[in-house]
């Protein structure tokens, strides 16, 4: 099985702030009150439009985290935290990679590679059991495909 997404998670309340100024941003909600936007293509398309923004990749490490991303990402990371994360796995292989903004600015990464997910939730506040990690707590897996 596969697991392709780019998405944007926080907060339940921080991504919630997002999707009221963006119509095409839908919130799904997660575990231990974070919730998730995804970003598609009909989000990115609004964002650029409005805001003006390149369609250029800022960061090498990230292969779909474009200008509108990072516009999103600077403009409501403010007293908050956010991260966006990108997944492209196919039968056990393939990549991750992520960024985590705090104040408009981003804290850590980006980075990519095993284990970057987890340590980008992790320093968003998610705690997990010891047998499971941060991906699992919030139930990621339940979302291999964005909808388009």
């Amino acid at each position: 099985m596969g697991h392709c997404i780019r998405a944007v998670i926080g907060s339940r309340e921080s991504v919630r702030r997002l999707a009221e100024d963006w119509l095409k941003a839908k919130v799904v909600e997660l575990p231990q009150d974070f919730g998730m936007i995804f970003m598609t293509d009909d989000l990115l398309e609004d964002v650029g439009e409005l805001l003006e923004v390149s369609d250029e990749l800022p960061f090498s490490e990230l292969e779909n985290f474009t200008e509108e991303v990072k516009e999103l990402m600077e403009r409501y990371s403010f007293r908050t935290k956010l991260t966006y994360v990108e997944t492209d796995y196919f039968g056990g292989v393939g990549t991750q990679a992520g960024v985590l903004y705090e104040n408009g600015r981003a804290a850590i990464g980006p980075r990519r590679g095993s284990g970057t997910i987890n340590i980008l939730l992790k320093e968003l506040g998610v705690w997990c059991y010891p047998d499971k990690d941060e991906f699992d707590m919030l139930e990621l897996g339940k979302y291999r495909h964005m909808p388009y």
